[in-house]
């Protein structure tokens, strides 16, 4: 098999797991996030309704969490790393706009 059949999104395909055994959970990787990751797609959803600019995340990830960003270039790095893996997406012409993606609501 050449690398042109191999899906970019392999591993990514998974969708929403929220449905499964914790037992089954726990061993797919691909499902993990790290704590910051846990912490911004809670703080999109909960307090920001899904859409948020990297200043309104540093902000509500310290009143939620009272998580403080060391680097504003760390978060936005994290982010674009978030966006790659597909649980959140960037806003199309709104630069440092980010909006989670459907699959990643029930995370």
């Amino acid at each position: 098999m050449s690398d042109d059949s191999i899906p970019k999104d392999l591993g990514r395909r998974l969708g929403d797991l929220s449905d499964l055994p914790e037992a089954l959970r726990k061993q797919i990787t691909a499902a993990k996030l790290d704590d910051l990751e846990e912490k911004i797609v809670k703080t999109l959803r909960d307090r920001f309704e899904g859409v948020a600019n990297l200043d309104e995340l540093m902000v509500g990830l310290y009143r939620d969490h009272q998580h403080i960003i060391d680097d504003r270039r760390k978060l936005a790095n994290k982010l674009y790393r978030m966006q790659q893996t597909g649980l959140i997406e960037a806003v199309p012409k709104r630069k440092g706009v980010y909006k989670l993606k459907e699959t990643a609501v029930g995370t």
